[in-house]
């Protein structure tokens, strides 16, 4: 039963990934004139998505766990309804929290990579380190923002880092991962 609840979580582990790349390679191929369309769809996503998080509130037994789902679901309604708002600037805030996720998530492997890959003794442990502080320098140039100036750029920009983050955290669940036939 443990094995199996393992299992999944590392298919949805990866499949989660999947689908931001997906996301990147959108943002990647996405023509700069359809940007602002981009954002409307995400922020039309968001507040579909919270409705169906509100929806199934509805059809859940009253415990903490569904009021603390019922919050976040409200939460991703505001964000949904401020990138509706705020089209012009939504791709500068996404470029902010988009360059601090990607130094968190580089810290987070890097840290990860530290405590088990290195002494499991894992062959390519280093490999990982050097995947998780190209992550972290990636979040830091996007923090920093030196190269592009308009919206179409900086959408390509964390397109491409969207991408390569995915490939990273699929090549950390893969070599990290404890057990070997799942």
């Amino acid at each position: 039963m443990l094995f199996q609840e393992l299992g999944k979580l590392k298919r949805s582990m990866i499949m989660t990934s999947v689908i931001m790349m997906a996301a990147g390679i959108l943002m990647l191929i996405c023509p700069e004139r359809y940007g602002r369309m981009l954002v409307a769809a995400a922020g039309y996503g968001l507040l579909i998505l919270a409705a169906v998080m509100g929806f199934e509130f509805l059809s859940s037994k009253r415990v903490l766990i569904n009021y603390v789902y019922l919050t976040v679901s409200l939460l991703i309604g505001v964000v949904g309804a401020a990138v509706l708002f705020y089209r012009n600037d939504v791709l500068r805030v996404l470029g902010l929290l988009f360059g601090i996720f990607l130094v968190l998530e580089g810290l987070n492997e890097l840290f990860n990579t530290w405590k088990y890959a290195r002494r499991a003794k894992r062959s390519g442990w280093w490999i990982l380190i050097l995947l998780s502080l190209f992550l972290i320098a990636a979040g830091v140039v996007i923090l920093a923002n030196p190269w592009w100036d308009t919206p179409g750029k900086l959408m390509r920009v964390i397109g491409a880092m969207l991408l390569v983050s995915s490939a990273v955290g699929i090549v950390h669940v893969i070599m990290i991962w404890p057990f070997k036939n799942m």
